[in-house]
This record gives C-alpha cells, structure tokens and sequence, in this order.
C-alpha cells in the first residue's frame, strides 16, 4: 500500500524555524553563494516539513560543498515528521562524514541507502504504510563549479537560468483525482531504494528553489519565475506567503539559492600548489633537500627516481620519489603524480605505502615515503618458483585485505604487480606504488583532464585498453593475473606477454591458458576461480574480492572438472607447434 499525500499527522520541527537560515560564503568565497531558507505548518497544527543549508568553513567547503535539502514526512504516516527530520539531520551529519575520496555521487548514495535502511527498520519492516517513518527528500550540493542534485518523493528541485525556470526533477507520485496525490516512492518505504540523481554545471546568475508540494502544488510556475527573479533573503517566506494566498492548506518549505559567481574553491591547496613547484633535480649521495639528507639511489626508471633518505629533523629513514624530467612539460603525468600524493595520505593500512605530508617550504615536486626493507614479490617469485598453495593463499589474503582499503574509498589501484608489492622482512605484504591511482571522487576533487592507460600491460585489465571505465574489478584482473604467476610461474594470457604495443579488438581475443597445463597438482576448482578473476571481460569477473578468496580456499561446486577439451582449446600453442611438424613432414614426404 503506498501513501496517501492528503492525509497528515504532524508533529513539531525543530530543523528550521519560519524565517529559516541565511549565510553567506566568507574571504574568497564572500558572496558567490546565497542560501536562504524557510518552513511553517501553514494552516495544520503541526509542520512535518523540514529544511536546512549548510554553508561550511573553506577546508570542509572544498571537500563536500554547500548543501540544502527539504524533506515532507509522507501524509498517510504517523512518524511522516519524525522521519523527515531524521532524514535531514542524518543526511547533513554522515554526508559530511564521507571519505573526500568518494564521489558527491558515491557519498549521498551511500548516505541514503543507510538512512532509508535506518527509517525502514523503525518501521519495522511493516508493510502498512500507516506505521512508517517515510519522507520525501529533495537535496542540493553545491561543489565545485557543479550542482549535485537527490531527489526522491515530490519535493522539487527548480532552476531559473536567463530568465527561463526549469524543474529538475519529477515527482514520483500519480494523481488519483483533483487534490489526492498518490507517491510511488519515498525513504523508509522498502528495503530497497531507487533515488534520482543529476549533476548540471553551475553559471553565475542561477537561481534555485528547493520546494514543497504545500508550494509547488499551489503556485503557477509564472509566480514562481517572477518571485525569484527578485531574489533577496525574504524570497523563501514570499513563496509560502503567497501559496498560502492561494489557498495552500498543507506544511511550506521553501530553500532558495543564487550563484552570485562560480569563485568556489576547488581542490586541495597542497594539490594546486602542487602544481606550480618544479621538478626536483637528479639527486646524488650526500646532497640535501628541504632537510633530507640523500643516503642513496635505490630506483630510477624513465617515469621516477627513488631515494633513500634521513630526516635531519627526526633522524628517521624516509624514501624521496620524485619526478622524471622527461614528463616536466607533460600536464598529464604531473596530475598523475600529484594523485598519489593526494591518494596516498588519505590511505591508512598496514598493506599500502604511507604517503606524508609534505613540509610547507618544499621547493620541488616529490612524495615522501615510508622507507620498507625487504624485497619485491618479483624477487620472492623468483626464490620460490613453484610455492605451495597455502603460501600463495596467505599473500593473497594479505593483498585483498589491503585492495579492499582503496575499494572502501572508491580508489582503483589500476597498476598492481609484482614489482609494486614488497614483502617486509617480518613477511608482511605492502602497495608500494599508487601511481596509477583513479577514481570518481579523486577526478572530482583534482580536477583531472585525461587519464593515462597503465604502463604495465601485463597486468592491467583489458578494459583499460579496450575504452572500457575502469572499477575495482580492473584490479581483481591484475590480482587474478598475479595469482596465477604465483602459482604457476606462467602468464595466463602468453599474446599479452612482453613489452611490444597492444591493440585489443574484443574480450574474445584473449584466450586463458588453464593452470594445470603448467603445474599438474592444482586442482581444477582453483583452476576455475583463477579463470573468473582475471576473465577478460569484467562482467564475467568476480563482483567481490572476498568471492575470489572463498573460491580459492574451498571448492566451488560450480566449477565442474573439465571434460575432453580439444588440444587446441587446452594447449593451443603445442596444437598450433603439432600442426606445424605434420605439415613439415608431410611436405618432406612429398617432395622425396
């Protein structure tokens, strides 16, 4: 049964009072934003509206924006108005709780399945509407030079852009007859949720109107048009004013906003600073930078160099990494650089690298690193060529624990293998690269133009090479990719193999090469689960790390024993080399 709109029980708000909340954005930021707000019960003894806005201080506002939101506690329920402001209040405390490596996208999804779980467990999981704690919520965030818009119920997103007001959003409801307004969907309804949600760029002069049905349902759009048009801090009480007029009889809530200017902050000041420094020279034993004395060179590549270092500050060992020349005037490869940094101090796990801070008087570009005794996999690889599979299930447990760190924070690794894990000498396994670092929440807070393909063709995912959006089963892949080499020594897809330029056409170009072709003792069932890990076509991959080590631990009574495959299906390399000697042979035959 869902809810009927006409019916209320309301109790008190305490979110907003009539006039509602106004403040303007501070220092650089001193009027590019408005925000005004306001909220009565109108001609019903109680106000099952809520509305607020949050205007945060300059750090808190480059990470998670601006934010206004209206809720209306569905008629038909009798917590309609304890759900509303729960729903308000839960969604300004966790949003603003979120990781900043998250997505806007990522976070208010995450944030509203947990308050839709919250409010439909206070309902008891009841089936009878009458009983629930259900709300519409409408919110906007203002992030960047971009609006981020949720919405779900009939509450109303609305923008005057140039004079010429659009609404945002659509209602998720179904008008049964003239005044009783049937709603298809709101929180705290199911256990399931299915929230609408929009990004639109930000140009100066926009008007936006949070609203109501006690206002929208009332007021022609041409009222509205003309009332903000005249924005100004009373803008919010002439709308409920004027709906009342019109003979509103239910809660008005009204939160309006103008962009005065897009002079928003945009990233991380570290980050942007980041940018400006030059690239540090090529370092020698003995020399100093910034107070760290350089002990010596432990890697150069053409993309990095790698220093042993102490802190004369700490006395404490660190690794410098800094950039190649090669790349100073290669925008792509600074922001890939400045993206590990920016990654790597908001990770904390014991399986990845720990990335510092940077001293405020750094007069080049490079990362500080914990310094790591020990050796790459590479190098265990290569004293253990055939480990047992306990061994190879202990790594990769330890590899997964620290995978799931950068999928918690909605990170994709995108460069994993064995030349960028070590194993400390206490036999602990450690993410030592984060070059190759992606993500939606790290774009959206740095700002990155372009993306860079992998290096390590090898072991990036074919997606990566394909035009296929990279996600946390592109490093499932390289993980497959590295368990399979563990086990076997072998690489499970040999075309791929080496360093010359790969140009895939289809998934279906890629053909696995079972496991036990290589090394007889593995079972099939471990066979079969290397072969979902790393399948070239993410969908068929494993959708959870901790599937992947289920499998490999206990046989999956899915995977079937294989049957008689043809020899070209299960070696095709020997059946192209026998085709190869019988053709020989039967030329020689000919020609003697």
């Amino acid at each position: 049964m869902s809810p009927d709109k006409e019916q209320h029980t309301k109790t008190p708000v305490g979110i907003q009072n009539a006039l509602g909340a106004s403040k303007n954005l501070q220092s650089k930021e001193l009027h590019a934003l408005q925000i005004f707000s306001a909220t009565c019960s109108g001609h019903r003894q109680h106000n099952d509206d809520a509305c607020a806005v949050r205007l945060p201080e300059r750090l808190e506002l480059k990470r998670y924006g601006a934010l206004a939101a209206v809720a209306d506690g569905v008629a038909s329920a009798e917590a309609g108005g304890e759900a509303a402001r729960a729903a308000i209040n839960g969604f300004f405390s966790d949003y603003y709780s979120t990781p900043e490596t998250w997505s806007t996208r990522h976070a208010v999804a995450r944030v509203l399945h947990s308050l839709n779980s919250w409010l439909y467990r206070q309902s008891g999981g009841s089936v009878e509407i009458q009983r629930g704690w259900l709300t519409t919520f409408s919110a906007l965030i203002f992030k960047g030079t971009s609006a981020h818009m949720v919405h779900i119920g009939d509450t109303r997103i609305y923008r005057l852009r140039a004079g010429k007001l659009e609404c945002l959003t659509r209602d998720h409801s179904h008008q049964l007859s003239p005044g009783h307004t049937f709603l298809s969907r709101a929180l705290g309804m199911d256990v399931h949720i299915e929230v609408d949600y929009r990004c639109e760029a930000l140009q100066t002069g926009d008007i936006y109107l949070l609203s109501s049905d006690g206002i929208h349902d009332f007021l022609p759009e041409t009222s509205i048009q003309k009332r903000l048009s005249e924005f100004d801090k009373t803008t919010p009480q002439q709308l409920i004013d004027a709906a009342l007029k019109s003979g509103s009889k239910d809660n008005l809530s009204a939160v309006v906003a103008r962009v005065n200017n897009l002079d928003f902050p945009q990233c991380d000041e570290l980050a942007m600073h980041s940018r400006t420094l030059p690239f540090a020279p090529d370092l020698s034993p003995g020399q100093k930078l910034d107070g760290f004395l350089i002990l010596q060179e432990l890697y150069a590549s053409k993309r990095s160099h790698l220093y042993l270092a102490q802190d004369h500050v700490t006395g404490e060992l660190r690794a410098l990494k800094t950039p190649s020349v090669n790349y100073c005037d290669d925008p792509n490869y600074i922001e890939r650089f400045i993206a590990e940094e920016w990654t790597g101090r908001r990770i904390n796990h014991p399986g990845v690298i720990k990335l510092y801070a940077p001293r405020a008087e750094r007069a080049c570009l490079y990362h500080v690193l914990e310094y790591i005794e020990g050796q790459t996999l590479r190098q265990w690889m290569q004293l253990n060529p055939q480990p047992e599979v306990s061994q190879v299930r202990e790594l990769l447990s330890q590899l997964v624990s620290a995978l799931r760190s950068l999928q918690r924070l909605e990170i994709v690794h995108g460069d994993l293998k064995p030349e960028n894990i070590m194993i400390r000498n206490n036999g602990r396994l450690v993410i030592i690269d984060l070059g190759g670092v992606d993500g939606p929440g790290l774009r959206e807070q740095l700002h990155f133009t372009e993306i860079d393909t992998p290096g390590s063709k090898n072991y990036a995912a074919p997606e990566f090479f394909y035009g296929d959006s990279a996600s946390h089963r592109s490093d499932i892949f390289s993980l497959g990719v590295i368990a399979y080499e563990l086990l076997t020594g072998k690489y499970p897809y040999p075309e791929r193999l080496g360093n010359l330029h790969y140009h895939l056409k289809s998934y279906q170009q890629l053909r696995y090469t079972n496991a036990y072709v290589h090394r007889k003792d593995i079972p099939h069932w471990i066979d079969s689960a290397l072969q979902k890990a790393c399948a070239p076509n993410p969908k068929q991959r494993y959708d959870s790390l901790s599937e992947f080590i289920q499998d490999l631990q206990h046989p999956n009574p899915t995977f079937k024993p294989a049957q008689n495959h043809p020899l070209l299906e299960k070696n095709p390399i020997l059946f192209w080399q026998l085709i190869a000697l019988i053709l020989l042979l039967s030329h020689l035959l000919y020609v003697f």
